[in-house]
């Protein structure tokens, strides 16, 4: 009973919500949790802190006024609701709660991972523009010999009730010709005909890099984002093709009630039996 939590409390269980909102949805969480918590839990005055969060959380892509997609970065936040994008050579301010592009300027380069970061992001946008319908990558010096690399792309189909987003968000230490790369895998579904069926499966990696020129660890860096989701993709696709036999099973009976089986070839039969029965 909501009406026995305090507001701080109130306040707690609407913030999870929101952040745990499926792809496409946020919104109507936002609506419904108004309604849950009412008033007194101050959700309108940190909303857009709550949002903020959530499109950071899940690397949230806007569009600029050219028409460019941004994807929004912890590592790339430069100000409060200001973001960098080096693609683009320019910082945005951000209405989170909109979710759109308010306003830009000029982002100055950063010499000291412009070397590594434009060739990695060069090879990440080829390796998108393949892989991924509709998605969007970047790459953002995240400080002293790091990068922050996210892909990231939305499936919204509320027509037929299903929504779902696959994104990677990775760490790369880079310094003096080794280093780290450490990231996930996220992919998220949510279909909700007649139900609510939620999808969440993830692949974490952490391995080593080594390279001799900013060719070689972009291909480096992108080699590990390539494997890493093909990986995923399989299991989810060998777990779909084994579910029949095992989770999907062992939902049903083996035998009916009768402990008959039926006789499938003889449905013409068993129809006219029970038409003749009832008459």
């Amino acid at each position: 009973d909501m009406s026995d939590l305090s507001a701080e409390q109130k306040f707690e269980v609407a913030r999870g919500f929101i952040l745990q909102a499926p792809p496409g949805e946020v919104d109507e969480v936002v609506k419904d949790v108004n309604v849950l918590v009412g008033t007194d839990a101050g959700l309108q005055e940190k909303l857009a802190d709550i949002l903020r969060e959530y499109n950071e959380n899940n690397n949230s892509v806007l569009k600029s006024a050219d028409g460019a997609s941004v994807v929004i970065t912890k590592a790339g936040q430069v100000a409060p609701n200001k973001y960098k994008d080096p693609s683009s050579e320019k910082v945005f301010t951000v209405d989170h709660v909109a979710r759109e592009i308010t306003g830009g300027e000029p982002l100055p380069a950063d010499p000291a991972t412009e070397e590594l970061r434009g060739p990695t992001q060069e090879a990440l946008d080829k390796y998108v523009k393949g892989a991924l319908s509709g998605g969007a990558c970047t790459v953002v010096g995240a400080g002293p010999d790091r990068l922050q690399v996210v892909v990231v792309t939305t499936k919204l189909n509320a027509r037929n009730l299903w929504n779902g987003r696959w994104r990677s968000s990775w760490e790369v230490s880079a310094g003096g010709g080794s280093g780290e790369i450490a990231g996930k895998v996220v992919a998220q579904v949510h279909y909700y005909e007649e139900g609510n069926v939620q999808l969440n499966a993830e692949k974490e990696v952490r391995q080593a890099l080594t390279w001799t020129d900013p060719a070689a660890f972009a291909a480096a860096v992108v080699k590990t984002v390539k494997e890493a989701e093909a990986e995923l993709q399989t299991f989810l696709e060998d777990s779909y093709r084994s579910m029949s036999d095992t989770s999907f099973k062992a939902l049903r009976r083996k035998m009916p009630l009768t402990q008959t089986k039926f006789q499938w070839n003889k449905l013409t039969a068993y129809s006219l039996a029970q038409e003749l029965t009832s008459k």
